[in-house]
């Protein structure tokens, strides 16, 4: 669920006491700001990069353009711009190379006008904007109506977390997320979100290299949260090839899997394994009964 509340209402849910505790966080807000600023260039430098191998130099000079405002001596970035500014000079006959880009993405300079962009953006619940706006004012202009821009960040940042999650984008919401905490504490339903995004995570970390720690992590998670993303369609999955992985070895155990995969949902071939399973189970946990032969008969001597 998104957030969009009027800004005292905002600092107020997240627990600070107004304008005045937001602003002991600003060394934590610009240290997020740069962050999120530093991650917007390296992605509009490879985009430029993308558009200027794609005959789209004027584009690409846009991007570069607006990284060099930012950052002069980003890696890479004057022998690339000198490559891009010559391919976008007019020809002979003063056209270009190229068709015109799309409307200029490149961030106004002026603080007041990034400053009206930004609330703009917020207006409309556009939250990518919302934070590159307010990164990027955060990083140009510190001191330029800080609470706001700081307060903006934080919704901004806590409300793409949560959309990125929603969307199964589960790396991105929980950095995003995380950073917005740095901000201000996060609210019950973000922290949830956040929490279940880390488990289901955690528990894919270990799919195909430890099947046991798999499962222990995806039990929990299915305990809190069954219908969060696939994670009782996983839970069934990784009993199932832990039970396959064991039946070699351990028929006994692998049965057991295969039935805990089955309490998760009825699969006839599930059953037919665990059937399997369950008759290797007998022969192998029941040892082969030796017949203890008879005596030999003793010969009583003659008399």
């Amino acid at each position: 669920m998104s957030i969009g509340l009027p800004l005292v209402a905002v600092l107020l849910a997240a627990g600070l006491a107004g304008y005045g505790g937001y602003n002991a966080g600003t060394e934590n807000r610009r240290h997020a700001a740069a962050t999120e600023l530093a991650d917007d260039l390296a992605e509009q430098f490879e985009m430029a990069q993308r558009d200027f191998d794609g005959g789209q130099p004027l584009l690409a000079l846009q991007r570069l353009e607006y990284v060099e405002r930012f950052a002069p001596q980003f890696a890479g970035l004057a022998e690339l711009l000198a490559r891009v500014r010559a391919a976008a000079q007019p020809t002979a006959n003063g056209a270009t190379a190229t068709q015109p880009p799309p409307p200029a993405t490149a961030l106004p300079s002026d603080p007041a006008e990034l400053f009206a962009k930004l609330q703009a953006a917020y207006k409309a619940d556009d939250w990518p904007s919302v934070v590159q706006l307010a990164s990027a004012l955060h990083s140009s202009a510190p001191d330029y109506e800080s609470s706001t821009v700081g307060a903006q960040l934080f919704v901004g940042l806590r409300n793409r977390g949560m959309e990125a999650i929603n969307k199964g984008s589960l790396g991105p919401g929980i950095t995003w997320l995380e950073r917005a905490d740095e901000l201000a504490p996060l609210d019950a339903d973000a922290l949830q979100l956040l929490q279940w995004a880390r488990m289901y995570t955690l528990a894919n970390s270990w799919w195909g290299i430890n099947w046991p720690n798999a499962i222990g992590q995806y039990r929990e998670l299915y305990s809190i949260a069954p219908y969060f993303m696939d994670t009782r369609v996983r839970l069934r999955e990784a009993y199932a090839e832990y039970g396959a992985l064991l039946i070699a070895t351990d028929a006994c155990a692998a049965q057991l899997q295969f039935a805990a995969a089955l309490e998760l949902e009825v699969m006839p071939e599930l059953e037919a394994q665990r059937l399997a399973a369950e008759q290797l189970c007998v022969v192998t946990a029941t040892p082969p009964v030796e017949e203890t032969p008879a005596p030999a008969p003793t010969l009583t001597p003659a008399p």
